[in-house]
């Protein structure tokens, strides 16, 4: 049996977005096909470098384009929630790139359209599943250590370091 990709369109093509974009190709089961920026000429020319068939210049097209299934959404913060409360009323699944919204309202209000209309709304955060990370909640749970006041730490993730870099 031959499944078919799942087709997305992706909004914002800033830093971010061609990583997601590089990101979401490498699963093999999901199709890359539209591409909105700030710009129509700006959507057309980064479309092209990345090979993606239709261009937008303005969000609201790619959401209303009857192909796009997903919208992945990777432009500027104060944007994310305007731009999935519109994915989410046109009945398409979103993924967000972090934050979901810029405040609890809003993210509230995007959780609850997208389980009125029975919509995944997912938001990427890609630490969550690092080991370091697993371990880390795996002992506060089991209360080893003690009560927690406040965590303070960093490391230098080495992500986009190489060429074939994906990880996340």
């Amino acid at each position: 049996m031959v499944l078919e990709k799942i087709k997305v369109g992706v909004i914002g093509a800033g830093f971010i977005g061609p990583v997601h974009i590089e990101s979401i190709r490498r699963l093999g089961f999901v199709e890359v096909v539209a591409l909105a920026t700030s710009s129509e000429e700006t959507a057309k020319a980064k479309a092209k470098a990345l090979s993606i068939p239709k261009a937008y210049g303005d969000y609201r097209d790619l959401i209303e384009d009857d192909e796009v299934e997903v919208v992945q959404i990777t432009s500027p913060n104060y944007l994310h929630f305007p731009q999935a409360k519109a994915a989410l009323e046109a009945g398409k699944h979103v993924v967000c790139d972090k934050p979901l919204a810029v405040n609890s309202e809003e993210s509230r209000t995007l959780v609850d359209l997208a389980k009125k209309k029975k919509l995944v709304n997912a938001v990427t955060f890609n630490h969550r599943f690092f080991p370091l990370v697993q371990q880390s909640k795996a002992l506060i749970q089991k209360g080893a250590l003690g009560s927690i006041y406040l965590i303070q730490g960093g490391f230098l993730p080495d992500w986009l370091l190489h060429d074939n870099d994906y990880y996340w």
